[in-house]
């Protein structure tokens, strides 16, 4: 009989059955019950909760032998070829790059279900330094990637795992060094124009009431600031210096976790103008109003707390697009109305890039149309002119 007393405090998926341990867990729709020769002591119970951990790993990649579960029954099966116990396996490798990757949180999620999905039913069992770069490209085939985007993602991993192989001396040479990334098209910036701006503003400020009343403010700020969703959202009022008229961006905030970084790891300073100070303080005013006790500048009215991620906010916006019959475009592309309102009234490039957080190349890689103002449509007036000549 199991032991139910102290069930409540062993880890998920173990127990006490019959004075030994026993693991179970359930993986596409089929259940494993393992008992372990470990005794039920406090040293034997973390073993089994890291043992359960494994076996389910390799049983959602699909990889999961007898042999593994006699294994770590304490049952001993004659190997045929006792040289292979020696080779570092994909999947063994693949494990190490995602418990030593730098990436945070949600990348390494993105890698794991990249690499459950992609490679590792064709290389998990496969020793690391068998694999060649032929085989890598019959794998790539057979997965047919139709967009470049996905598969510079979905390689990205796969190259982890073999530079992290030839970090660690079990393959002298990389295979993914003669598989490039394919180009990805770059889209053109797709700015609001003033007029539409303007536009969504009024209808912001005209329909929405009570607390919904502060993405009238949102939209305002980012408009006039030029900030990702994801910095805005992780705003604090201790970035602000009123004094010199700036605030601080030095992080972001994705899926409910603040990042202590932005997007692009550089921090910056934004200068505030007419239009975002008049937005951020009624931002703070909204706060104090609502009674909110936080350092955070942005607060969900519905639920009182930090953003979880930036739709609410977008919701509205696509709402107002709807209601004025404006093209829809991305809410992210506020950030873009910001730049190219400030290039078509001449400010400076190089003080736009800093303002946006991009190096000015970058700026003028994706702003070049914006670059000269008002001057384009002098350009092509000239050619009317000498048409007529």
């Amino acid at each position: 009989m199991a032991d139910r007393a102290d069930e409540k405090a062993l880890p998920p998926g173990v127990r006490i059955r019959d004075g030994a341990i026993e693991i179970n867990f359930s993986v596409k729709k089929q259940r494993y019950f393992i008992t372990l020769p470990h005794p039920p002591t406090a040293e034997g119970i973390r073993t089994a909760a890291k043992i359960k951990s494994d076996l389910k790993t390799k049983a959602k990649w699909g990889i999961l032998t007898e042999a593994d579960i006699s294994k770590v029954k304490g049952i001993e099966i004659p190997e045929n070829n006792p040289a292979d116990e020696e080779q570092v396996l994909f999947q063994d490798m693949a494990q190490k790059f995602l418990k030593f990757s730098g990436a945070n949180k949600d990348s390494k999620n993105g890698y794991r279900k990249i690499l459950e999905f992609h490679w590792m039913p064709y290389f998990a069992l496969t020793p690391i330094s068998n694999i060649t770069t032929e085989d890598i490209e019959e794998v790539i085939i057979d997965r047919d990637f139709q967009i470049a985007k996905t598969f510079n993602n979905c390689v990205t991993p796969l190259r982890g795992v073999f530079e992290l192989a030839v970090k660690h001396n079990q393959i002298s040479a990389n295979p993914m060094n003669k598989i490039k990334n394919r180009k990805v098209q770059v889209e053109t910036p797709d700015p609001f124009t003033r007029k539409e701006m303007e536009t969504l503003l009024a209808w912001l400020d005209k329909s929405l009431h009570d607390e919904d009343k502060f993405y009238r403010w949102y939209f305002e700020f980012a408009f006039w600031t030029g900030c990702r969703p994801s910095e805005m959202i992780a705003l604090r009022e201790s970035d602000i210096d009123w004094f010199n008229g700036t605030f601080k961006v030095n992080k972001s905030r994705v899926r409910g976790l603040e990042k202590k970084v932005t997007k692009t790891h550089t921090s910056r300073e934004v200068y505030l103008n007419e239009r975002s100070t008049l937005a951020l303080k009624a931002l703070l005013q909204f706060k104090k109003d609502q009674g909110y006790q936080t350092d955070y500048v942005m607060l969900c009215p519905k639920t009182k707390e930090p953003f979880f991620n930036e739709k609410p906010p977008r919701e509205r916006l696509v709402e107002a697009m709807k209601a004025c019959s404006i093209r829809h475009r991305p809410a992210y592309n506020a950030r873009h109305t910001y730049a190219t309102m400030l290039l078509m009234d001449g400010v400076n490039p190089m003080f736009v890039a800093d303002q946006l957080g991009h190096s000015l190349q970058m700026l003028i890689k994706r702003y070049t149309k914006w670059l000269h103002g008002d001057k384009n449509k002098q350009e092509i007036a000239k050619l009317s002119v000498a048409r007529t000549a």
